[in-house]
């Protein structure tokens, strides 16, 4: 295992190393700071969204309802100079409960990327990506927390860095990648643990082979190594997530795109009284558009992810489906399922959630649109503290600028 992650290190490094040494074209980054010439798209907007939750804590029993309004202001930016792209996305959710004062939350987001194509076939990108989120009441480090519906903030920050050796035309392309991804839970939360809190290193490669056109081979390997913060046994949770696949890819211009991956994943602990646990993997992810005015995307995924709580880790099946349609040219739909089962290791806990959407939106004027919304949500548990189900209702507006 330590052999195959350097062997991926290496991999992962070299070709940026490459990159940052090789001769910058006059139009390159050397004169990136003369915007006279760039093309800025600057789109601001604004949702506001009443809404009706009838369980606000996730619990099963002694629901407490309570009527909400969600205030979204987000900022869009996108410019072009060159070969150079970059874009710069903002937002922000503020959500305020008539009944439950200590359930308001104030989310933001933050992303910032940034993508140069040296030539034809040597493409560099770089993304950042911050978000103060929550976990929802009885979610998270709040499981099994009862009546209390206060969220859980967190604070997490995402780097990516992606490099591709190969053009649209040739045969074999390289991608290799180098993420980074951490989070930390605010020490002001009433369950504040920072056994939750973590650092995340994954190095990747994947090798595409070109059968037609529109048609690859793909080989896709990472390693992913995670250390916790906490200064007490989580420690012993510190592990190294290998993942192999193989499968294929397509893109049929304005018909179908779509990605199969199937594969192998092992996960070993730092402390050897963890037990290791190895399944097999797959990822897949298609769109299919019947229509140009309807698009269904399905996913499934069966992948290893780390416990925040009474467990090593789980193995999770995720499922889901989502259709799009648009009725007129301002008269639109969407209706989306999702089926999650979740197995603890080492544990007898066992969760099965189900999640509905739907939503119908009518453009009134070209800056604005109203809308309805349902959402249904249910959870079961082998702990039955954990198991709920709600039904939120909501009348939407956006405004765009």
């Amino acid at each position: 295992m330590l052999k195959y992650h350097y062997l991926l290190l290496i991999l992962c490094s070299v070709p940026f190393k490459l990159l940052a040494t090789s001769p910058i074209e006059s139009n390159g980054l050397a004169d990136f700071t003369d915007f006279s010439d760039i093309g800025v798209e600057i789109t601001p907007s604004l949702a506001i969204n009443y809404k009706y939750d009838d369980n606000i804590a996730n619990v099963s029993s002694n629901k407490t309802a309570s009527k909400l309004v969600e205030i979204i202001p987000a900022l869009r930016i996108v410019g072009q100079k060159y070969n150079n792209q970059f874009t710069l996305n903002y937002a922000a959710n503020k959500n305020l409960y008539s009944e439950s004062e200590s359930s308001n939350f104030t989310d933001h987001q933050l992303q910032a990327g940034i993508k140069r194509a040296v030539n034809r076939r040597h493409t560099l990108a770089l993304l950042y990506q911050f978000e103060q989120g929550h976990d929802a009441p009885n979610t998270g480090i709040s499981e099994g927390s009862g009546q209390v519906a206060e969220p859980a903030v967190f604070y997490t920050q995402n780097i990516d860095l992606n490099y591709r050796y190969g053009s649209q035309s040739s045969t074999v392309t390289l991608t290799p990648r180098i993420r980074f991804n951490n989070k930390r839970y605010d020490e002001d939360n009433l369950n504040y643990t920072t056994a939750a809190d973590f650092n995340e290193y994954d190095y990747g490669l994947a090798i595409y082979y070109r059968l037609a056109a529109s048609v690859n081979l793909l080989v896709d390997m990472s390693h992913i190594t995670t250390n916790y913060e906490d200064t007490n046994d989580s420690k012993d949770k510190d592990n190294a997530n290998a993942l192999i696949y193989s499968g294929i890819n397509w893109d049929i211009t304005g018909k179908t795109q779509g990605v199969i991956k199937l594969g192998y994943e092992e996960i070993n602990f730092a402390d050897n009284r963890r037990t290791t646990q190895a399944n097999p993997s797959w990822d897949m992810g298609i769109r299919w558009s019947p229509k140009t005015y309807s698009i269904f995307n399905i996913s499934v995924s069966q992948k290893i992810r780390n416990a925040i709580t009474g467990s090593d880790s789980i193995e999770t099946n995720n499922q889901s489906i989502n259709w799009q349609h648009t009725w007129r040219y301002n008269l639109s739909s969407s209706l989306a399922y999702n089926h999650l089962d979740e197995v603890y290791q080492q544990s007898e806990r066992n969760d099965d959630s189900h999640q509905l959407n739907m939503a119908l939106n009518y453009q009134f004027r070209r800056w604005l649109t109203f809308g309805l919304s349902y959402e249904y949500q249910n959870k079961s548990s082998s702990d039955s503290r954990l198991a709920y189900d709600k039904n939120i209702y909501g009348l939407t507006s956006n405004f765009v600028f």
